[in-house]
């Protein structure tokens, strides 16, 4: 019986795996996804070629349209009518809401009524053509409010009107007949509103002018009434008397103190005359002044004669005698002032207290003028009330009689609707591309879909990531497999061909040669190609120069004879016979075409290839095999499909279990991993059959040329596998 220790590089029993069903798949990285991209490139240009053929299909039976576009800009500000208090009434044209509601009225249905009255639409059979059923009003309004579009330009004043037809001189016509209408519908409500202000003020001017002759009535009548006619602040001679004695009141009693106290000095004084004059009130007495004067007039005349005659002269002496006569005078004059200052005292207090009874007589007729100004300045009040308001509404009627002649412009006309030239619908250049990428864009989420619902193995990377176990080969596909079975004899410079030569090399390395002569080869489901990879391995080992033993041990569906064909006429004799004692070793194996490469067939068919194989014979079978081979492999059944292939992985050194490429579902695979492990089987790896061909994707992900690189020049005609 042959050893089942595992190898040295690889021990399943040393530290146990995690459990593979529990271990999610790599991400899809940039690389992985352009290599799905590329293997779904086929999805990907036909939905892009349906969707550029719908494309296609809807120009051709898209409707031609030809859009003619005016634009309007609105006024900062517009003139109003009756002149208000601006901040609380003024509309502001330059606000966005004002903006919205003006694109809102070029859309609205008595504008679109308009333009259908004054161009007729009604009657053209170029527009009641467009509707499909029987153009009612109601439908004509619609269809027409469905060809224009108003929009505001963001950031600007700038109102764009589109109207959409499939008659270009329509577009035209409707477009600037929206505009005109607007403007006429504008002046008419301006026109609408003047005639009723008009009546307004009016209406208001008389009955003010009414209220204003009464008021004025009232308050002459209260004039009449009252007999005073100071009670206007123009006419109140009552207040400005009363003001005047105030003041003259005050100066007589600044001027009777101050004679008290002038005359209160002299009283001091008596009758010095040097302390006399040094008072003010002497000194500046007039007709002191006035001898002062003569006196300094005579002193010059007295001191020319001095200096023309003597002493004794009859003028010296004359003019000696008048000084003397004005200085005496003079004296006297001085003396009589004090006299003078009590005059003047008591004219002063007499003066004074005449104008305080003057005073207090004009301030009891001022205060019996104000009780009757109260009712006065009511209806004085009244009445510059009333007149003010009458003529401010007599200024509105002048100004709504000028301001109706001006209309009123909220828009004008930046830009006038022109006949187009070309069609605006359909964009050909633009549906096909939008078509084109849309089809692609399409095409890669469907081929993204079809990837994430692919539940296989694609890349090698993929299985070691998910089931955490190498691969120990990828096998690509072939197309002419079928022509020939055994690829590493029949076409040794294939790339298939290398890929077994890579599988022998990987098995050989995992431990000691006498440690890896058997090999069981295994899939989770069937039609995975385990057959024809047992084959072709075998086939390899042969090469190598190893004598080698393919057993068939899939009892249930064998393959191997049908690969070999029949040999000595005994292809119906193999492992059941062996197994049930009718036939001995020697008698079950068959020679191949291939030097050093046997095979036994799985024999007469058994009914119950379970019970034979749980009976014990087959570990004998190996042990007999291993005495004459250098090699034993071993092709068992699927694992899923029946529970042969379990009874045999306890008596091999090594099993690799097969799994096609972008087929066989990953849990199928994890499942049968996980039931070999469970018994106990020497696990190796991972072969991946039938690897789909892409280039510059790398071996890591999908399988490589890189085995056509072993061949090329010169030594594709001879190499050490016998190329042809």
């Amino acid at each position: 019986m042959p050893s089942s220790n595992p190898p040295d590089s690889y021990d399943p029993g040393a530290t146990p795996p995690p459990d593979v069903s529990q271990i999610p798949g790599q991400g899809l990285d940039f690389r992985t996804l352009i290599h799905v991209l590329v293997e779904k490139l086929w999805v990907i240009l036909l939905v892009a070629v349906v969707a550029v053929l719908l494309a296609a299909g809807y120009i051709k039976r898209a409707p031609v349209l030809y859009s003619s576009t005016a634009t309007l800009e609105v006024q900062q500000e517009e003139k109003r009518l009756i002149q208000t208090d601006r901040g609380m009434d003024r509309e502001d044209l330059r606000s966005l809401d004002v903006l919205q509601t003006i694109s809102q009225e070029l859309k609205s249905r008595s504008l679109l009524e308009r333009v259908i009255d004054t161009n007729k639409l009604a009657t053209d059979p170029r527009f009641v053509g467009l509707i499909k059923e029987t153009p009612t009003r109601e439908r004509m309004v619609l269809a027409l409010s469905k060809m224009v579009d108003v929009r505001l330009r963001r950031g600007t004043r700038l109102i764009d009107i589109t109207v959409v037809e499939p008659v270009p001189e329509l577009t035209e016509k409707i477009a600037n007949s929206l505009v005109e209408e607007y403007r006429r519908q504008n002046e008419e409500q301006h026109t609408s509103t003047s005639e009723v202000a008009d009546e307004v003020l009016i209406q208001e001017a008389q009955r003010l002018k009414k209220k204003l002759q009464d008021s004025e009535e009232l308050l002459q009548a209260y004039r009449v009434k009252t007999g005073a006619v100071s009670l206007d602040d123009r006419q109140n001679t009552v207040v400005a008397k009363l003001k005047e004695l105030s003041t003259r009141a005050t100066e007589a009693k600044s001027a009777r103190i101050k004679a008290e106290s002038d005359y209160a000095q002299v009283e001091s004084l008596g009758t010095n005359v040097q302390a006399l004059l040094v008072l003010p009130v002497v000194a500046n007495d007039p007709k002191v002044v006035e001898i002062q004067m003569t006196i300094n007039k005579q002193d010059g005349e007295l001191a020319n004669l001095r200096q023309r005659y003597k002493d004794k002269h009859p003028k010296y002496i004359q003019a000696v005698s008048q000084l003397q006569e004005w200085r005496r005078a003079f004296t006297n004059a001085v003396l009589q002032v004090p006299q003078t200052v009590k005059s003047m005292l008591e004219s002063a207090r007499a003066s004074e207290l005449a104008l305080n009874d003057a005073l207090k007589a004009q301030e009891t007729a001022a205060i019996d003028l104000n009780a009757l100004s109260i009712q006065y300045n009511v209806l004085d009040r009244d009445v510059k009330a009333d007149q003010a308001m009458y003529e401010s509404v007599l200024n509105q009627m002048k100004q709504t009689s000028v301001t109706k002649e001006s209309q009123p412009t909220k828009v004008k006309v930046v830009q006038s609707a022109y006949r187009p030239e070309l069609p605006f619908s359909p964009n050909k250049l633009k549906i096909m591309l939008l078509g084109s990428l849309g089809g692609l864009f399409c095409g890669v989420l469907l081929a993204l879909g079809l990837n994430s619902l692919d539940h296989s193995f694609k890349t090698v990377d993929q299985v070691e990531d998910v089931l955490q176990m190498p691969v120990l080969g990828a096998v690509p596909v072939m197309n002419d497999v079928r022509k020939s079975r055994m690829v590493v004899s029949d076409d040794p410079q294939s790339a298939g061909a290398e890929a077994f030569r890579t599988l022998r090399t990987a098995l050989s390395m995992l431990g000691k040669a006498e440690d890896r002569r058997v090999f069981l080869f295994t899939s989770a489901v069937p039609a995975e190609g385990k057959t024809f990879c047992s084959l072709n391995y075998s086939a390899c080992l042969a090469q190598q120069g190893l004598r080698t033993l393919l057993i068939d041990g899939d009892l249930r569906k064998p393959s191997v004879e049908e690969y070999f064909g029949s040999s000595n006429g005994a292809s119906h004799v193999g492992v059941t016979d062996y197994l049930t004692g009718q036939k001995k070793f020697e008698e079950i194996i068959q020679s191949s075409k291939l030097e050093k490469l046997s095979y036994t067939t799985a024999g007469t068919t058994a009914p119950n290839p379970a019970e034979l194989l749980a009976q014990g014979g087959f570990p004998g079978l190996l042990a007999e095999a291993l005495k004459h081979f250098d090699r034993v492999v071993v092709d068992s059944a699927p694992i899923h499909a029946v529970s042969d292939t379990l009874l045999m992985v306890d008596h091999v050194q090594t099993v690799c279990v097969v799994a096609r490429a972008a087929k066989t579902p990953r849990k199928a695979i994890q499942r049968a991993i996980h039931l070999l492990r469970q018994a106990g089987a020497p696990l190796a790896g991972v072969v991946l059959n039938r690897m789909p061909r892409r280039r510059g994707g790398g071996y890591g992900y999908y399988y490589s040329p890189y085995y056509d690189y072993a061949y090329q020049g010169k030594y594709a005609k001879k190499g050490v596998y016998g190329a042809k």
